[in-house]
């Protein structure tokens, strides 16, 4: 009878622990027209940009009609691209080698117009693009570059990866942040939709979700490529490889204090990658390593 007891306690437990109920996962698009990967939503969730598998080109796939649009085929377009939050506009790298250097320029590419235009030449130093109120701003050799336009006000924070640690930016101000040591290496790294908290990863110890100062890191175990569902959820993915081929992936949702860690299963498919959370936080869209995009509708309880 007790065993029967314990047994009852534990299945309630974990019934109650489900907070997110997925309601469909449906295919948005297959590899009959290209490979799918890295998806990002737009603000407004109004489309998603996509990449290929090494980040060349980027592809606008509109959500209401799936109507895919090539927008540039330039090599590491797809990777840190950034849209301003009245979607008319994105921000992307490309990236090349000269005389067997790196060197990155950033570009523009405006949907009004459907013109690209180059704002900053190619560097060996990293780049890193950022929106203040739809205006334009970059990290370049550690230092915030913004036009005569732009009030500090306008610069809501977000992270840059400087020297394998975290920098803050906000307004007119950075500061440094390792709150998971300052021997670490920290990645995927970015701030809550409230500015209230962030979210990263160390090479070392896994995933964190600390408070915007660096403070209470709290442990979120293995999450890879974490983004934030809401202010309190996060999503990422478990990833097992051999080395040099994915051999599973499963999405997985976790609350932000560390309590909740709830796998999100996805119906024969086998590894679901790189998630991205819509505006809203009812959707989630995720590549498989064929390059097939899928929108996964939940709700959040």
């Amino acid at each position: 009878m007790k065993k029967l007891l314990l047994l009852f306690l534990l299945v309630g437990q974990s019934v109650f622990a489900q907070q997110i109920e997925i309601q469909s996962t449906k295919l948005v698009k297959s590899t009959e027209s290209g490979d799918f990967y890295f998806a990002l939503f737009s603000p407004k969730g109004t489309y998603l940009l996509t990449s290929s598998a090494n980040y060349a080109g980027l592809r606008q796939i509109m959500l209401a009609t799936q109507e895919v649009k090539i927008l540039t085929q330039e090599p590491g377009a797809g990777y840190d691209v950034k849209i301003s939050a009245d979607e008319s506009t994105i921000l992307f790298k490309k990236t090349e080698f000269i005389k067997n250097l790196r060197y990155t320029s950033l570009y523009q590419y405006s949907f009004t117009d459907n013109k690209t235009v180059k704002i900053e030449n190619a560097v060996r130093e990293k780049l890193t693009p950022a929106f203040a109120q739809n205006k334009p701003v970059f990290v370049k050799n550690k230092s915030l570059i913004k036009s005569a336009n732009v009030i500090d006000s306008e610069i809501t924070p977000f992270i840059n990866i400087e020297d394998k640690k975290m920098a803050l930016y906000k307004g007119n101000s950075k500061k440094i942040l390792t709150p998971s040591g300052e021997n670490e290496s920290y990645f995927w790294a970015s701030v809550s939709p409230d500015g209230k908290h962030i979210v990263y990863t160390t090479a070392a110890k896994g995933t964190f979700v600390c408070n915007i100062d660096g403070s209470n890191p709290v442990s979120q175990g293995k999450l890879n490529a974490p983004v934030w569902l809401n202010n309190q959820w996060i999503v990422g993915m478990d990833d097992i490889d051999d080395g040099s081929v994915v051999l599973s992936s499963s999405l997985v949702a976790a609350t932000i204090d560390g309590k909740v860690r709830q796998i999100l299963p996805a119906p024969s498919i086998k590894i679901a990658m790189y998630p991205a959370a819509s505006p809203d936080g009812k959707q989630i869209a995720f590549n498989t390593e064929k390059g097939e995009i899928y929108l996964m509708n939940i709700n959040i309880k």
